[in-house]
């Protein structure tokens, strides 16, 4: 017997308050992207089985022109950068003024991908495949807290702004030569020329070339993609750049489900072959893997032992979208195994703590993190509470260590730079060991 929806069991509730958040946190990892598209109720709930709705209004610059204005790269296909349908790709983009005219923010859109060529086919018809239904501009309304140009709010908030918008389906890692046909339809796996393409438009039209400070941050499958791409843009970039790295919520570690599968090995082993990622994988991580196992160098685990440059981690041990994919704690988790569900999760919890915090890269000189204990995925960027709420083991907030990292860090190896293992779930109800932590209703 699977736990229902009405179930008042210890297990049931703490299943309950994971799928609520997670559903939450779905719409924030979407929400860079998704932000003014009026059928992203219907994209949820097909692509992701959630039942969301939204309540998003109609698109004008009525609000100063603080929002951001869609640049979509008319001729980038011809460059063979190209969406999974054939589309432009294309980026957001907010000029900067006064003290951040020189600085730039890049931050990568999230949404998952796709884990097969008919999901792909699928994903082709919606705002994760194509641009062709992107709004021409997003208004600062519905802007997530670290695009915001409320200073109140950002720290970055008079920076140049550019939003990846994300439209690969492997978070920006794809190279494949031609086309794959799918029920007829040329699908397209470019997602480094994407980026590629992007990066260089930056360089010939916005300044990026003589940008004093780069920030490459991102969300989900987006924060994947600023892990494995962090040196080649750091290398493309002028020496006097100062180039720091911010992935939020993408450390999705290589674990098994709850009854021990491997689900997770077999959709990165599957994606890495498909989109053929090997030119977005880090040359030192290949090189240390034994002979056909470069595909692995795609774990989060492995891209980020071999980040050079400097990076500041924010991720929760607990985080939902992990524990409900890649552990696959669901609403059907069973019944006669309640009592192991909070050990189980702690234990992974731990595990997590263990491959961060033990990586050399967390420990070296200049990095830093912020971990927390909350059942939560992408709240830190991409929800107001999570970014200036939400505190880790010290009682410091994202923005605040974010902050402080990204203006104040020098370099120095200070410990303050680094969150200490959260804490963990406790066995009874409301389960979250942080009290500033989200919970259900």
């Amino acid at each position: 017997m699977a736990f229902g929806s009405g179930s008042g069991s210890k297990a049931g509730l703490l299943v309950a308050l994971i799928s609520a958040t997670a559903l939450l946190h779905v719409c924030a990892a979407l929400q860079p992207l998704a932000q003014g598209i009026a059928n992203l109720g219907d994209l949820l709930e097909e692509e992701l089985g959630n039942p969301v709705r939204s309540a998003l209004g109609g698109l004008s610059p009525a609000d100063g022109y603080a929002g951001l204005n869609l640049e979509l790269l008319s001729d980038a296909p011809k460059h063979g950068a190209a969406c999974l349908d054939g589309s432009p790709p294309g980026y957001y983009f907010r000029p900067g003024s006064g003290s951040g005219a020189s600085s730039f923010l890049l931050f990568v859109d999230g949404g998952g991908w796709c884990y097969d060529e008919d999901a792909c086919f699928e994903r082709s018809f919606t705002i994760l495949g194509s641009s062709s239904a992107w709004p021409p501009y997003k208004p600062a309304s519905l802007m997530f807290p670290m695009v915001s140009a409320d200073p109140a709010v950002n720290p970055f908030h008079n920076w140049n702004i550019v939003e990846l918008a994300y439209c690969d389906g492997a978070s920006f890692s794809g190279d494949l030569d031609g086309s794959v046909v799918v029920k007829g339809k040329p699908l397209y796996f470019r997602g480094r020329k994407i980026l590629s393409y992007i990066l260089r438009h930056l360089r010939e039209t916005k300044g990026l070339q003589d940008a004093d400070r780069v920030l490459l941050a991102g969300c989900s499958a987006g924060a994947l993609a600023s892990i494995l791409n962090a040196d080649s843009i750091a290398s493309s970039l002028a020496p006097k750049t100062d180039f720091k790295v911010i992935p939020f919520s993408g450390f999705f570690p290589r674990a098994t489900t709850f009854s021990g599968v491997p689900w997770f090995e077999g959709v990165v082993r599957n994606v890495a072959r498909m989109q053929n990622v090997s030119a977005s994988l880090s040359p030192r991580c290949v090189a240390n893997q034994s002979p056909g196992k470069e595909w692995e160098c795609l774990f989060a685990e492995k891209a980020y032992e071999y980040v050079a440059s400097p990076i500041f981690l924010v991720n929760s041990v607990f985080d939902s979208w992990t524990i409900q994919n890649i552990y696959n704690v669901t609403a059907e988790f069973p019944r006669s195994q309640a009592d192991q569900l909070v050990p189980f999760l702690n234990e992974r919890a731990s595990h997590v703590w263990d491959l961060i915090s033990r990586s050399g890269t967390w420990q070296r000189r200049g990095n830093g993190g912020f971990l927390n204990a909350c059942v939560t995925h992408c709240w830190g960027c991409c929800e107001a509470s999570g970014w200036a709420k939400v505190t880790d083991a010290r009682g410091r907030t994202v923005k605040e260590a974010v902050e402080d990292w990204s203006f104040h860090s020098g370099g120095h190896n200070r410990e303050d730079q680094r969150s200490p293992k959260p804490c963990q779930l406790s066995d009874d109800p409301p389960y979250n060991c942080n009290p500033t932590c989200p919970t259900a209703a």
